[in-house]
């Protein structure tokens, strides 16, 4: 496990000064980041202190935007606000004020998410295994399951022997397995098409999940290339993924911390 980042709380000196030097936009994971994780994805709900300076910081900053793995429609009914740049699909999908634009996948899946299940319930599953079908992709989450581990080696079995699946791209993270077309759109494209129409001196990013290392990636990408300051957190749960950890420039210790940078944030930015 690398070493955690510096805690972004505790060193606002080191970041403040970007906030206010130019065009500023604000990129938040949901699940994870500002919803506790659940053991039913379809419970989650945004932790009670976000919305208020969530709110106001889509009137101070020239962008804020949710990337997440969900469908967009699906994250603004669970946010409910005006303004949001809602992005799903990990990228392929990018509603605003109920104008709903998809992108091309790059690569479309061997086999349907419906067909993938079908084909790995009957090689792998078990109890507490919870199926998700997205339009695009299957999330697998082992949560519930009563024994993780052996949850965890079961669906990797069925994986390895479903052989349409080994050209489709395969993400390993916070117990849940993801299964996507290869070189599909990600949160990294996401990130450098929001930054390339935007045109911001500052972005900042939060994420807890393997999903968001794609666009911790792209934030120090556009970093290196001195396009934009990237600002990449990585949100502290429970068996987080190294790779998010190794990618990140701070941490915060849970959604909680998020509800009180998101506070500081408004109190701060003009």
């Amino acid at each position: 496990m690398p070493e955690q980042p510096p805690n972004m709380l505790s060193n606002t000196d080191a970041w403040s000064g970007s906030i206010n030097a130019g065009k500023l936009g604000l990129v938040l994971d949901f699940d994870g980041t500002m919803a506790e994780l659940v053991l039913v994805p379809d419970a989650a709900e945004m932790h009670p202190d976000i919305p208020a300076p969530l709110r106001n910081l889509t009137s101070k900053l020239d962008m804020v935007a949710i990337l997440s793995g969900r469908p967009a429609r699906d994250i603004q009914s669970r946010v409910g606000m005006d303004d949001i740049l809602y992005v799903g699909q990990h990228g392929i999908e990018f509603l605003y004020r109920e104008t709903l634009t998809l992108l091309p996948q790059d690569r479309e899946l061997a086999l349907s998410p419906e067909s993938l299940v079908a084909l790995l319930k009957s090689i792998g599953d078990g109890p507490g295994i919870v199926w998700e079908v997205k339009e695009f992709s299957l999330a697998i989450h082992y949560r519930m399951a009563p024994d993780k581990e052996q949850a965890r080696l079961t669906l990797n079995r069925a994986v390895e022997a479903v052989p349409e699946i080994q050209n489709m791209e395969i993400l390993s993270g916070n117990m849940v397995l993801e299964i996507r077309g290869s070189d599909a759109v990600n949160k990294g494209s996401a990130i450098e098409k929001i930054a390339e129409e935007h045109n911001f001196e500052t972005l900042i990013f939060l994420g807890d999940d393997t999903t968001d290392v794609d666009a911790l990636k792209a934030l120090r990408k556009l970093n290196n290339a001195e396009a934009l300051m990237g600002i990449g957190v990585a949100v502290i749960q429970d068996g987080i993924p190294s790779t998010v950890l190794a990618n990140a420039d701070y941490r915060l210790d849970g959604v909680p911390e998020v509800a009180k940078f998101l506070k500081l944030l408004d109190q701060t930015t003009d």
